[in-house]
C-alpha cells in the first residue's frame, strides 16, 4: 500500500476501532457456542449469523489496514494479534459455521495482523485432507527456519 493511498484510513478513530475490535472478539467468543447449535438452526437463523459475520470480516479487513498503517495504540495491537491467533485456534468452528478455511485465515497475514511480528509459534487446526491439497504449494517454498 502506497503512503498516499492512507488518506481514507484518517477517518477512523478509537470511536470505530475499540467496536470493531469487540465484534470481533464477540464473533470468535461465540464460536463454540454457535457450532454447538448450528446444526438445529433453520436456512433463516444460518443467514442471520452469515451476515453478521460478513460485516464483522469486513471490519476484521479495515482493522488491518489500521494496523498496517500504523494507527492501531499498542494496546489495540496486542488485542488484534490475540483475536487473530483465537480465531485460528477455532477455524473448525469457523469454517464449519461460516466457511473460513485456511485460505481465508491466510488473508489475515495479507491485511495485516501483528502476528506476522511475532516469533512464537502458532497452531494452526488443519485437516489432512486440506494439507495434502495444499503440499504441492508449500512443497515448493523453501520451509527453513531462518
Amino acid at each position: 500500500m502506497n503512503v498516499n493511498d492512507n488518506w481514507h484510513l484518517s477517518v477512523f478513530t478509537d470511536d470505530h476501532i475499540e467496536p470493531y475490535l469487540l465484534n470481533y472478539k464477540l464473533l470468535i467468543q461465540d464460536l463454540p457456542e454457535l457450532a454447538d447449535m448450528w446444526p438445529d438452526m433453520d436456512d433463516f437463523e444460518h443467514h442471520h449469523y452469515q451476515m453478521m459475520f460478513m460485516q464483522t470480516w469486513g471490519t476484521r479487513s479495515t482493522l488491518g489496514a489500521l494496523y498496517r498503517a500504523g494507527q492501531l495504540t499498542p494496546e489495540q495491537e496486542t488485542e488484534l494479534a490475540t483475536l487473530d491467533d483465537e480465531l485460528i485456534q477455532h477455524l473448525d468452528e469457523a469454517n464449519f459455521c461460516y466457511g473460513l478455511d485456511l485460505q481465508s485465515i491466510a488473508q489475515l497475514f495479507t491485511w495485516g495482523t501483528p502476528l506476522a511480528q511475532s516469533d512464537e509459534i502458532i497452531y494452526i487446526p488443519i485437516r489432512p485432507r486440506t494439507l495434502s491439497e495444499i503440499a504441492p504449494a508449500l512443497a515448493a517454498l523453501d520451509m527453513r527456519e531462518t
